[in-house]
């Protein structure tokens, strides 16, 4: 059995983990949701390490992901997006655990305009990008063994994503206005549990220096906001028509990056596979809805 730990298991990020990582594969799970654990507490972190020494990971999934209120609470950003990746890191260097974190395509934000590579300079804008940077380096500055996952525009079961909403809205408005001019690509909760789980098999088989720092994983291919309102609109047969706006003309509190289509080559070729497309991800996230 391979123990691992999964904190903010109430979250899309953390029920996909949960949903997944499954005692018949071979794994130990001991999952904390916030009620549970709040990853702010840095003693109740040590705490649980010292009771569960066999722990050879520990996942992390909860963060602050309220990216506009980010900016009127800071404050709220900095304790879970860095002080407690920190506390957590830490703790998981002391023990010996290697720490799994996940952080974003928004610490980029740079003038490049191809797909972005991990060591590509990063110029966070806005409080929510600069805190997941800065969490970043609060791992990295610990010493554990740590991997980080950059990702983009995550969705998933259970949770508060722009996929869910779409079903949400298409069902009860005739019209809508998305945002048209953001490139990036859709990342399936379930495609970032196989990665993980592929790292985890790699450094379990003896491959543990490869799988050390920033990956970068999103689902295959490219897509703007509208457009992907109109491909899950047409595979769910929501008549609901879309009308292309702007960035600025939206004026979202918080600044979002124009570009952020993330170059997945390091973690494919460690894992000796392709990485799905997004198409092919929505695909299956729209079946499930179905059952």
């Amino acid at each position: 059995m391979i123990p691992i730990i999964i904190s903010g298991a109430s979250g899309q990020l953390g029920q996909a983990f949960l949903k997944l990582l499954s005692f018949q594969d071979g794994y130990s799970v001991y999952s904390f949701d916030r009620g549970q654990l709040d990853i702010a507490d840095e003693t109740k972190i040590n705490n649980i390490l010292t009771t569960l020494p066999q722990v050879k990971y520990w996942i992390n999934c909860a963060a602050y992901t309220k990216v506009d209120e980010a900016e009127t609470h800071p404050e709220k950003a900095n304790l879970y997006n860095v002080l407690a990746p920190g506390y957590i890191a830490a703790a998981c260097k002391k023990a010996g655990v290697h720490l799994i974190d996940f952080s974003s395509d928004y610490v980029y934000h740079n003038a490049l305009r191809r797909p972005l590579k991990e060591n590509d300079p990063l110029e966070p804008k806005g409080i929510y990008a600069q805190s997941k940077r800065n969490g970043e380096i609060a791992i990295a500055s610990s010493g554990a063994s740590h991997t980080i996952l950059r990702t983009s525009w995550v969705y998933g079961p259970g949770g508060h994503n722009f996929v869910n909403t779409m079903l949400r809205l298409g069902k009860v408005k005739d019209h809508l206005s998305i945002v048209g001019d953001q490139l990036g690509a859709p990342t399936y909760t379930h495609d970032i549990v196989w990665a993980v789980k592929s790292l985890i098999m790699k450094d379990t088989n003896g491959g543990s220096d490869h799988i050390q720092g920033v990956f970068n994983f999103a689902n295959a291919g490219q897509v703007t906001w509208d457009d992907f309102a109109r491909k899950i609109f047409a595979l769910k047969d929501i008549e609901c028509s879309i009308t292309t706006t702007t960035t600025e003309a939206y004026g979202a509190p918080a600044p979002r990056p124009p570009y952020s289509l993330l170059n997945c080559d390091r973690i494919s070729l460690l894992l000796n596979a392709p990485i799905p497309s997004w198409e092919n991800a929505l695909e299956r996230f729209l079946d499930l809805d179905d059952q």
